[in-house]
């Protein structure tokens, strides 16, 4: 190794530390400050931890694993979470649903069913820009509820397609066509796979985690048929929605003729895959069975957490996946690490009084607001606090509970604005091009400038608003 390279390295990690060092000040400050009225001192210093671990994480002082485990460490150690507790979250039935989803999404890769899937809906109707971002999102909703995270999905599958569709009907941004297509379905795409991700419980990471959290402080059931009943109206409707406003604010400058090049791809690749596999009838198969038992699982007593294990083991069964696939697939125990003591933290501040207590010092400027006003006021503040943060699990740690608290104590129903701010975490990344992983590999392509990029983001971002705090607010309400 170099001796400038050993250096840059050098520096970095000294960064890494003096931004930890600065989130551990923060955390030891809000420790010193006097303990609130109805919380007890071991949850005061388990909150300071918190913090610091919150800003640890907006700080990017390293990754939410590595700062999870300090998490974890600094809890036990200062006695203030018992570990019996902090452990509790691994017993959690929502983090086992994530991780045993992400191993059923193992057979979509191992068979090449997703991008078989995906090449047949664009080889039918890709023959418009808009029927296009269509076609790809109909590939990521018939993958979503393997799939519980948007980057995995939206780097893994539907980038590649995306990619290379655009690039097959000329449009490259070396050569200055990017507004040939290019632009608009870079967009479309990473837009609508944010969309997506809160159709199902089981399509984004964070979806679980909002159940869990308003479970335990609000004892609401979110089943998975129910997350999806909930959630349909408002999300298909901004699927539906979205792509037409990225269309006339990007408008492809694509030929009619030369629009025929994304159908003729996808004929192309679906003619090199050949015949429909017995490993992918197989994954079908599975597949229909996982989504049929989800969406009835609840009248059956079978517990969602429970169909997503047999789809594995079914998996497992027929050699679709084996078990060597579930040990390295990285993210999956990624996610394990630190979503499940991240969900046991969760329930130990509301037993601490600490939620009570932020929502209590929250609601003051607010106390003679009307109500409307105050679930407005809180959504905007809740949306667009993401232009400051990179992470998704930091945004709804961090303010999910206290939001829907403070509207739940004006005397909203908990469960309609929980699910509503809920999906709203969803597609709040969509305003930046660094909010999720995702955004960075779009980005990344040169496709869109930053100009635009955030432009779309910003009018997207005010319909998404109008369609699940107004449409969807009112459907929830209706059917909850």
């Amino acid at each position: 190794m170099s001796r400038a390279l050993q250096q840059l390295l050098s520096a970095s990690h000294s960064l890494k530390l003096n931004r930890l060092a600065i989130a551990v000040i923060i955390g030891a400050a809000v420790m010193l400050i006097r303990v609130p009225d109805g919380v007890t001192a071991a949850g005061w210093r388990a909150f300071g931890l918190f913090v610091a671990f919150i800003c640890s994480c907006i700080l990017n002082a390293a990754g939410i694993g590595e700062l999870a485990i300090l998490l974890i460490c600094a809890l036990i150690v200062t006695k203030s979470m018992p570990i019996d507790d902090l452990l509790a979250g691994f017993g959690n039935s929502a983090v086992w649903l994530v991780l045993f989803a992400f191993f059923a999404s193992i057979g979509f890769r191992n068979t090449r069913l997703g991008y078989r899937i995906a090449y047949a809906i664009i080889a039918r109707i890709g023959n418009h820009p808009i029927a296009l971002a269509y076609a790809i999102s109909l590939c990521d909703v018939l993958i979503a509820p393997f799939v519980p995270n948007t980057n995995a999905r939206g780097a893994g599958i539907l980038f590649p397609i995306t990619k290379a569709l655009v690039e097959a009907s000329g449009s490259k941004p070396d050569d200055h066509t990017e507004k040939k297509i290019g632009q608009f379905l870079m967009l479309a795409s990473f837009h609508l796979n944010l969309i997506i991700g809160g159709l199902f419980l089981t399509s984004m990471s964070t979806n679980p985690l909002a159940a869990a959290m308003l479970n335990k402080t609000f004892h609401t059931s979110l089943t998975w048929g129910r997350w999806f009943l909930f959630a349909s109206v408002p999300m298909l409707l901004a699927t539906a929605v979205v792509p037409c406003i990225i269309y006339a604010m990007n408008k492809p400058t694509l030929s009619a003729e030369e629009m025929k090049a994304a159908p003729t791809f996808a004929r192309t690749q679906l003619r090199q895959m050949g015949r429909l596999s017995t490993d992918e009838a197989l994954m079908a198969i599975v597949f229909l069975g996982m989504i049929i038992l989800w969406t009835i699982g609840s009248k059956l007593g079978i517990d969602t957490t429970t169909v997503a294990i047999a789809g594995v083991a079914a998996l497992l069964v027929v050699r679709v996946v084996s078990y060597q696939d579930i040990v390295q697939e990285a993210k999956a125990w990624d996610i394990l690490l630190w979503l499940a003591p991240l969900i046991a933290i969760t329930g130990y501040l509301v037993k601490a009084g600490i939620i009570a207590w932020i929502v209590t010092v929250v609601q003051k400027p607010l106390a003679h607001a009307p109500i409307a006003a105050a679930f407005v006021i809180l959504a905007l503040i809740y949306f667009y606090i993401h232009y400051l943060l990179t992470s998704l699990f930091v945004h709804i740690q961090t303010f999910f509970l206290p939001f829907v608290g403070i509207l739940a104590s004006m005397g909203m129903n908990p469960l309609v604005v929980g699910m509503v701010f809920a999906l709203l975490t969803c597609v709040s990344p969509g305003t930046t091009h660094y909010g999720t992983g995702t955004a960075s590999i779009y980005y990344s392509t040169g496709y869109v400038t930053q100009k635009q990029w955030w432009a779309t983001g910003f009018i997207v971002s005010l319909a998404e608003l109008g369609i699940i705090g107004g449409v969807g607010f009112a459907w929830i309400s209706l059917v909850a």
